[in-house]
């Protein structure tokens, strides 16, 4: 593909260094905002760590060989702090791998949005400051910013996809071979889509005329071997380790359960809503319309990735958590090829491209950073509430049961990240299946397994923990009708067997407070209050009698 490197003035580096600079801070700042979340699913891949870095194995609960989790990279890596560093720093610890990996990919993206500037003559002379635009458009992001800390997978992710791009870029660019193939490797074992991610770069720089050269023909060649040896090492390490299944259990847990076309239609909505006024995906388009033929075949796996990552969730379904975390790693490609798109148009109808591509990509980023105000608001404001809601809630119960239960006894529950990764010698067993077989690979869908109750209550959980909810305000004089939270929570306390072994009403004390009428009048050991927005959210820890 023919270049027309960037001048290279010293006054133009110290330029595009000075608006890095800027970028990276909006996005900590822009983070910040997010820091104090608490993500209880984050604790599930935590405990796994937790029992790999004490010798038990990448288990949930000894014995019992099921993978509930999603992303083996950071399970080990967390395995390592843990060893490391102890417990105390464990989500802190996490949440900085994932503003570091954020970070990384807004640096990432940089990168391959300059080497596609440097093509258009126009404007390569300021290829490497118009390149910061691309991830100045995701540092103004909320569902970006908001994901980095949720102690999860989701930018690291990106950042893998990011990085495997630009070197695929600078392999075509310099004729050179860059290593894209061992990032490929990483982001295999980032998140179970990452397999296909790998397949679909390696397809886009095949259609992108990956071919067309014997040195490119070797380059793409060894990223595929090396990519499907990790793909190998993943699936062969699952069968070992997991009883031969080759998918995780999570798979089986979530199949079905939220996969509609329209579920998925209003999830992608949500999202070009909320965070891209609607038209903020216009510019992607743009890139492929009015790129010349060789900078077309040079975005194509970029376009194929960013397609992909949309129709994923009509395949696979959306998930539940604020922020849109499926969407979220393809944000960086959407910066890129946007930023591309405008300055293609700039060249297009402006006699000074370069001052126009600038003027319409900052006014695009100011306008979507001030359009996300009240979905910036309202995450921070729901986040608060629910971390709090976690301190209180879910780590007050682990602390009860790790003060009240013995090594080696049961509690059955839906949320079982805190829980179990606090009490770390409990046996756990998940009712919704993300970490049990039996349970994930039951008919219906997730949060629907239509399994029999004896299966629960055959195990003799000394505890079941049932999630209550109900509207936000509650008297404090007197209980109130509660509804479990699932459809499994139902089931479970409206079968005889479980209330004749664990439900236990009794009067409640003179002047008892909220959860303690609640605890009397429900039959139920300890309640625990979730702070949660719009409702009341309650953990009935119900104990078994003798």
């Amino acid at each position: 593909m023919k270049r027309d490197a960037d001048s290279g003035t010293p006054a133009s580096s110290r330029l595009a260094l000075v608006i890095g600079v800027v970028v990276l801070g909006v996005y900590l700042a822009h983070v910040m905002l997010f820091w104090r979340q608490i993500n209880d699913d984050a604790f599930i891949t935590f405990r796994y760590s937790k029992f790999l870095a004490l010798g038990r194995g990448p288990y949930f609960n000894v014995g019992e060989h099921v993978e509930g989790y999603t992303n083996p990279l950071l399970m080990f890596a967390m395995s390592a702090l843990l060893a490391a560093f102890g417990d105390a720093r464990v989500l802190a610890m996490a949440k900085v791998i994932g503003v570091v990996a954020g970070g990384a990919s807004l640096i990432f993206t940089w990168f391959l949005c300059r080497s596609w500037l440097r093509t258009v003559s126009a404007v390569a002379p300021a290829a490497s400051t118009l390149a910061w635009f691309g991830p100045a458009l995701v540092a103004t992001q909320a569902a970006f910013a908001l994901n980095s800390t949720t102690g999860l997978e989701t930018t690291l992710f990106s950042a893998g996809i990011m990085l495997s791009l630009a070197l695929g870029q600078f392999a075509d660019d310099t004729n050179r071979w860059h290593g894209a193939g061992a990032v490929f490797a990483l982001v295999v074992f980032t998140r179970p889509e990452g397999a296909a991610v790998f397949g679909l770069i390696l397809v886009g720089r095949l259609l992108g005329g990956a071919g067309r050269s014997p040195a490119a023909r070797r380059f793409w060649l060894l990223d595929a071997g090396i990519g499907v040896l990790a793909v190998i090492a993943l699936l062969s390490w699952r069968f070992a380790a997991y009883d031969g299944r080759l998918l995780p259990n999570t798979y089986y847990a979530k199949l079905g359960g939220m996969t509609s076309w329209s579920t998925a239609f209003h999830y992608v909505m949500g999202l070009v809503g909320r965070h891209l006024a609607w038209v903020g995906w216009v510019p992607v388009p743009l890139a492929l319309v009015f790129a010349s033929r060789d900078l077309r075949r040079a975005i194509v796996p970029a376009s194929c990735v960013a397609a992909f990552g949309v129709l994923a969730i009509f395949l696979t379904g959306p998930d539940w958590m604020p922020g849109f975390r499926l969407l979220v790693p393809y944000l960086p490609l959407w910066g890129a090829l946007s930023t591309l798109g405008l300055v293609l148009l700039a060249t297009r109808v402006g006699a000074r491209p370069l001052g126009l591509g600038a003027t319409l990509l900052l006014a695009m980023i100011v306008g979507l950073f001030a359009w996300q105000h009240p979905a910036r608001a309202s995450y921070r404001n729901d986040l608060v509430t629910r971390a709090r809601g976690y301190r209180e809630g879910h780590f007050g119960l682990a602390s009860w049961l790790h003060d009240r239960a013995r090594a080696g006894e049961t509690a059955a529950l839906m949320d079982i990240g805190i829980v179990g990764f606090r009490c770390i010698d409990l046996n756990i067993l998940d009712l919704t299946g993300l970490t049990d077989r039996t349970i994930a690979t039951s008919p219906g869908g997730f949060l629907k397994k239509r399994y029999p109750l004896s299966y629960v209550l055959n195990r003799r959980p000394e505890f079941i923990i049932v999630v209550y909810t109900g509207p936000e305000d509650i008297p404090a004089d007197r209980p109130v009708s509660l509804v479990p939270w699932t459809e499994i929570e139902r089931r479970l306390v409206a079968d005889p067997t479980f209330s004749g072994l664990y439900v236990h009403v009794r009067a409640a004390d003179p002047g008892a407070g909220l959860l303690e009428q609640l605890a009397a009048h429900y039959g139920v050991a300890r309640v625990f209050r979730h702070a949660y927005p719009g409702r009341s959210y309650f953990l009935f820890a119900y104990e078994r009698g003798p």
